[in-house]
């Protein structure tokens, strides 16, 4: 058995490639601009560069990445606010996993869509959360 060392271990972000996961968020947010369930719920972005950025960014830490920018990230209260619910939640899942298919290994888009599982589930129970909170 072979041990690799915590500084040794090399990060799914870089297994990926910082370039790639521009490319993946880039090509995602295009799509989401026209998507028939998803576009509305999108439509607050005004500056979809600037997103696209942060949202790049953000999935380059959470894929374990060495952060290149600081940015404060309120996916909940964002999304809440623009009426994300489990089928928008469903549809945005399948076109990021169609994209991920097309850009990357399906090994790595298999691990990067493990990720978007984990955080979908927590964004969509935090939602519920505040929604039963708010009906109060």
């Amino acid at each position: 058995m072979t041990l690799i060392k915590p500084h040794d271990r090399i990060s799914l972000a870089q297994r990926i490639g910082h370039t790639n996961v521009f490319v993946v968020v880039d090509e995602f947010y295009d799509l989401i601009q026209h998507h028939p369930t998803l576009a509305q719920p999108f439509g607050s972005v005004e500056n979809w560069a600037d997103h696209k950025k942060r949202i790049a960014e953000f999935w380059w830490t959470a894929l374990g990445g060495t952060p290149t920018e600081s940015y404060k990230y309120n996916p909940i209260a964002k999304h809440l606010a623009a009426g994300f619910n489990h089928t928008l939640l469903q549809d945005w899942k399948a076109l990021f996993k169609q994209v991920l298919d097309k850009h990357i290994t399906a090994d790595l888009a298999l691990q990067w869509f493990d990720r978007v599982e984990l955080i979908g589930s927590n964004l969509e129970r935090m939602n519920d959360q505040l929604l039963k909170e708010n009906a109060k």
